[in-house]
């Protein structure tokens, strides 16, 4: 009787050590906020041109709300894009999260009809910088499409 006492107090003497100086786990569902920025130098907008940016992401309590250049999305809404005509005239787009999320997808699509243009986006995790680049969008060439998921 007295070896089963010694070993229960020994075995919960090692299980407290273990979980008392076990390394604490370093890896959160919490991603931080994310933001967005996406712009078209040299777009006109012209027909038969594409160009657009979409975000979306959950917080495990439902759609993360975004804020759009600076505006704040709407409660419920869980898609939040920008297409041809915003970005006419070279314009730039920026979508942060307004809270910690759980997950977030980034599309970006962008065609050239006749004018070429230049693609800069840069993409932000807990305010450091994850995705940084430029890509030429040369005409008669398949469409770019670009996908991110965090």
């Amino acid at each position: 009787m007295k070896n089963k006492w010694v070993a229960a107090i020994v075995l919960a003497l090692v299980t407290f050590a273990f979980v008392g100086c076990s390394k604490d786990d370093e890896t959160s569902s919490d991603k931080g906020m994310l933001k967005v920025t996406v712009t078209a130098e040299g777009y006109t907008g012209e027909e038969g041109s594409t160009m657009s940016a979409q975000v979306i992401g959950s917080s495990g309590q439902g759609p993360t709300l975004w804020k759009v250049n600076g505006a704040a999305g709407t409660s419920g809404q869980s898609i939040y894009d920008l297409n041809r005509e915003y970005f006419a005239g070279g314009k730039t787009a920026t979508f942060e999260s307004s809270s910690s999320y759980l997950a977030a997808s980034v599309t970006i699509s962008a065609k050239a009809y006749a004018q070429p243009f230049k693609l800069v986006y840069k993409i932000e995790q807990g305010g450091q910088v994850i995705v940084e680049q430029t890509k030429d969008i040369l005409p008669n060439t398949t469409t770019t499409v670009l996908s991110f998921q965090y």
